[in-house]
């Protein structure tokens, strides 16, 4: 099934999901099939058996539905250029880009290995932007839309996340960037912070903490209003697809209170550093950080 430029919004889109196996872009997925926002779906992961399952789930929910799946490692240099190709060879195409992979390591930066930076680095923001630039002549024929899943982390400098950190305010520049680049071309582009998340991302963090890693305001999932459902967060997600917006932060949530923070740090440095290495201090001997999604 090829996507029609013109149904802004309707069904025949071809949307495209990043880090789609479970968590968010699981739930992402689900909503632009319910919503019955795509024509096709493009599911790109590690796990190709996890793919294979929320497929078949889709499809089952909602006969005719074309999803392709493509077990790809997004940290390998080919990745993006493989997953652009796959997708134009199926569909001639993609409507909506959503750049949702990621990946946090929770180690400070002098303890962490060299390959797990690289790693986040090329996660986080190597692969959004080579895997936009491979499809953006096929979003520019169709007047298309780009999400960027970044995070709200990027308002204050932590140490336990110093890189994921920057990677996703590297993110954020970019989306800036691009947004105004690809305007004059019809192509939308969005920036998410949604703050913590109650999804297997967060649940690692959370067994970091109860495997000995220090009690830590990041590693420890804020509870109750502080975190959002995933299943709100994919809604107001593809909720873009027809109403589009600069920036969509989850109120109610973390992302303010870190912002607020972020004012203090850069209104009165001095303060700010003191305050942040106070509040998310982290016991150097003991950090020590696995892989989480």
């Amino acid at each position: 099934m090829t996507a029609d430029p013109a149904t802004s919004g309707r069904p025949g889109r071809v949307v495209l999901i990043t880090g789609a196996s479970a968590g968010l872009g699981a739930a992402i997925a689900r909503e632009a099939a319910r919503r019955g926002r795509a024509g096709a779906l493009i599911l790109v992961a590690r796990r190709q058996e996890r793919l294979d399952d929320l497929a078949s789930e889709l499809r089952a929910d909602r006969p005719g539905l074309d999803v392709l799946t493509i077990a790809a490692d997004l940290a390998d240099p080919d990745a993006c250029a493989r997953v652009a190709a796959e997708s134009v060879a199926r569909f001639g195409g993609v409507d909506v880009l959503v750049n949702n992979a990621g990946l946090g390591l929770p180690t400070l930066f002098a303890d962490a290995p060299a390959e797990d930076l690289e790693r986040q680095i090329a996660v986080n923001l190597r692969a959004p932007i080579l895997l936009t630039r491979h499809l953006v002549d096929s979003l520019r024929e169709r007047r298309g839309l780009v999400v960027n899943v970044g995070s709200a982390i990027t308002c204050v400098a932590n140490s336990a996340l110093g890189v994921y950190g920057a990677t996703k305010a590297g993110l954020a520049y970019w989306n800036d960037a691009i947004r105004r680049e690809l305007r004059r071309d019809g192509v939308t582009v969005c920036l998410v912070e949604p703050g913590p998340i109650r999804t297997e991302f967060s649940d690692a963090f959370q067994k970091l903490a109860r495997d000995g890693a220090p009690a830590h305001p990041v590693v420890e999932t804020p509870s109750g209003w502080m975190t959002a459902d995933v299943e709100d967060v994919a809604s107001r997600v593809v909720g873009l697809i027809d109403r589009p917006r600069r920036r969509l932060s989850v109120r109610r949530r973390m992302v303010w209170p870190f912002r607020a923070q972020g004012a203090l740090a850069w209104a009165l440095p001095g303060l700010g550093d003191w305050f942040v290495i106070r509040v998310f201090g982290v016991d150097q001997a003991s950090a020590r950080g696995g892989e989480v999604r």
